[in-house]
């Protein structure tokens, strides 16, 4: 019994915990998302949102955002931002972003852009 009425210490264990209250002990967001859906605010004034509801809507405002680009500026796992913007996308504070794809994929011209944008990266 010799934890009984001691601190908890263990970071993992905190942090367990805090994912579990984070997602209402859900595990499985409400929409099939993966990471690389868009989304992006839907207004500039949601319903009531608090914590990393409130931090996500905010960097959606900017710009338009991944699943993948939030966990990662959030420094949560992926699961629980899909879980979270699910539920933002189903308060309507949220949209999905499509994007347009108007160019010819087969266009000579944008895979020499891409080529010569490759090039540019290599160091």
């Amino acid at each position: 019994m010799e934890h009984v009425g001691r601190a908890w210490t263990d970071d993992a264990e905190l942090g367990r915990l805090r994912l579990y209250t984070l997602t209402g002990g859900r595990t499985t967001p409400t929409r099939p998302l993966d990471l690389a859906s868009l989304v992006h605010a839907n207004s500039a004034d949601p319903p009531q949102l608090d914590g990393e509801l409130e931090q996500i809507h905010v960097l959606c405002r900017s710009e338009t955002r991944s699943i993948a680009e939030l966990a990662g500026l959030l420094r949560q796992p992926a699961t629980v931002i899909k879980i979270l913007v699910a539920d933002l996308l189903d308060l309507g504070a949220l949209a999905h972003a499509t994007p347009s794809f108007t160019a010819d994929p087969t266009d000579i011209r944008i895979l020499e852009q891409v080529l010569a944008g490759l090039r540019e990266l290599k160091v």
